[in-house]
């Protein structure tokens, strides 16, 4: 069984609205996006945003023609069909990644300072990125070291944008404490946390897709060109539905796991019992002796 085909397949139904059943009573998806825009307008007024940060929002919207949609700031209007990646459900919307975001890189203190370093603050690396959830670091910042750097809090998505990895695979991941990153990760920091889980699904399964469109090759290592990756069109489910869509995508990829438990388990039992019959063959104990052999 190819357990990493079955789990882009669970991704893939998933982020297009297959995985779970729709609830036609369950608030759209229209209404949360229209909640953070409300809400980045406040934080304005309240002095957490600037005007700047919010003047190149849009609004994605479908036409009487059952066509999608971009309004700029300067009131035109573009079709965006084309860069629409499925046909979406109904209750489900269309929103640019930095729409709903926020983004921030990080650096590496001065390596001579011994007081930048030390257990306070975990400083990410693409070494740490090798799963969903970060909670731990291989090595960390002291208060000193932090206070230097911009601290992210919890849910917010993490992405290696500088890594020879990026020519197979795309390192993303969801932050669990408040850390610090490094110059090779980027900070993708929802205005809506709930939508990190979906949001990384949504990116793991599109990474096929993601790599060969936004990857470019540097002089030494390749990079995500981010200023493009982040107007990447994102589905967005109800709020509802995406909390079933989150759990069932951990039931099966968690059944997934058993499997390859299993079967390295099986595989090791097979490898010590043929490794058992060559010993027992070799010493003459696989067979019964006859003395009347030659």
């Amino acid at each position: 069984m190819d357990t990493k085909a079955l789990r882009q397949k669970i991704l893939d139904l998933a982020i297009r609205g297959k995985l779970v059943p729709q609830d036609p009573n369950d608030e759209p998806a229209s209404v949360l996006l229209e909640r953070i825009r409300a809400e980045k307008q406040q934080m304005v007024k309240d002095g957490k945003l600037k005007p700047k940060d919010i003047k190149n929002d849009t609004i994605i919207f479908k036409g009487e023609d059952n066509l999608h949609y971009e309004k700029f700031p300067d009131g035109s209007v573009k079709c965006i069909e084309d860069e629409i990646p499925f046909e979406l459900p109904q209750g489900w919307e269309c929103e640019r990644l930095s729409n709903i975001a926020s983004f921030s890189g990080g650096k590496t203190p001065s390596t001579s300072k011994d007081e930048y370093w030390g257990d306070d603050y975990l400083w990410i690396t693409s070494k740490d990125m090798k799963s969903k959830y970060i909670d731990s670091s291989q090595i960390s910042l002291s208060e000193k070291g932090a206070k230097i750097m911009q601290i992210k809090a919890p849910d917010t998505l993490l992405l290696v944008t500088r890594s020879g990895i990026l020519r197979h695979t795309l390192p993303v991941a969801i932050l669990k404490k408040q850390a610090t990153i490094n110059q090779d990760i980027k900070a993708i920091s929802l205005y809506d946390t709930s939508l990190a889980e979906f949001i990384y699904s949504f990116l793991k399964g599109t990474e096929n897709h993601i790599l060969p469109k936004y990857v470019k090759s540097g002089t030494t290592v390749e990079n995500i060109n981010f200023d493009e990756f982040k107007n990447i069109i994102i589905p967005v489910p109800p709020k509802s539905e995406q909390i079933l869509i989150i759990e069932k995508i951990n039931t099966l990829l968690s059944f997934i796991e058993t499997i390859e438990s299993d079967k390295t388990d099986l595989q090791v039992t097979l490898q010590l019992t043929k490794s058992k019959i060559l010993d027992l063959a070799i010493r003459g104990k696989l067979v019964p002796q006859d003395p009347n052999d030659e």
